[in-house]
């Protein structure tokens, strides 16, 4: 399931869904993510992947991240209904709330749609 470059421009309001898996995620990364926290009350989609999988960039307050050195704030992984291993993490870049990533792990899907929160367990955990 390979990402490409040419991303989706978009300019949306995140749904529901997202902002509260973002939050999840967030809350239960192993560092301090109050900062990201307050952001995720002002970010916007700003790009889909092309790939199909529902990976989206962010803009925070009408700002977007500086390209390179990003910043993993969150990874966790789950077990799709068809048992594919699949990854989820939420990145920074720039001191900004950048995006949320859902990969496939295995290579077996490509992650359509957002994980359920009680399905993540941490990245590498050997519970998923």
């Amino acid at each position: 399931m390979a990402h490409t470059s040419s991303a989706i421009e978009v300019d949306r309001a995140l749904t529901a869904e997202e902002v509260a898996l973002v939050r999840w995620l967030l809350a239960h990364g192993e560092a301090d993510n109050a900062a990201y926290l307050e952001q995720l009350k002002l970010a916007r989609v700003r790009r889909l992947c092309p790939c199909g999988c529902a990976s989206i960039d962010f803009s925070v307050a009408g700002k977007v991240p500086p390209r390179g050195g990003m910043n993993v704030r969150s990874d966790f992984q789950w077990r799709s209904a068809a048992g594919h291993l699949n990854g989820a993490f939420v990145f920074a870049q720039g001191g900004l709330l950048a995006g949320l990533d859902l990969w496939s792990i295995d290579g077996g899907e490509t992650p359509d749609t957002l994980p359920p929160t009680n399905a993540l367990v941490r990245y590498g955990s050997a519970q998923a």
